[in-house]
């Protein structure tokens, strides 16, 4: 959703997560001030949904960032800026494995899903501006 908003070319659009308070409180506020139209894609955690535990929610949301699933970044007019940047990503199944709405996964399919993860987050830092080599 928010490559096709960034592509409308509304002024302000970002990722956020209540695991991240701070980073959707400045990102939040940041929309609110834009002249114009802003878009705030925000990932919340439901533990009934994804069969998980109330406990977890902070944790998972945590790991769908570091995992680069979900990743935090803006693009102001157009420009892309990455808001948490993980020296190394984690493995998807670390995502994964804490939701019983995954369970049915066979290794093969989450083989595809860490591939298309990877792939995503890579196209991600190219907009960015950072070289994934090391990654």
């Amino acid at each position: 959703m928010p490559a096709i908003v960034a592509a409308h070319d509304i002024p302000y659009v970002a990722t956020a997560c209540p695991s991240y308070p701070f980073d959707l409180m400045d990102k939040v506020a940041k929309g609110a001030a834009i002249n114009g139209p802003a878009y705030v894609h925000i990932l919340s955690v439901c533990p009934t949904g994804w069969r998980c535990s109330t406990e977890l929610t902070i944790k998972i949301g945590r790991l769908a960032v570091q995992t680069g699933i979900f990743p935090l970044y803006e693009i102001e007019d157009g420009k892309y800026k990455l808001s948490v940047n993980p020296a190394k990503l984690k493995p998807v199944p670390d995502y994964l494995k804490l939701q019983g709405r995954f369970r049915h996964l066979s290794e093969e399919t989450i083989k595809e899903i860490q591939d298309r993860v990877d792939s995503e987050y890579s196209k991600l830092m190219e907009k960015v501006g950072i070289n994934t080599g090391a990654r």
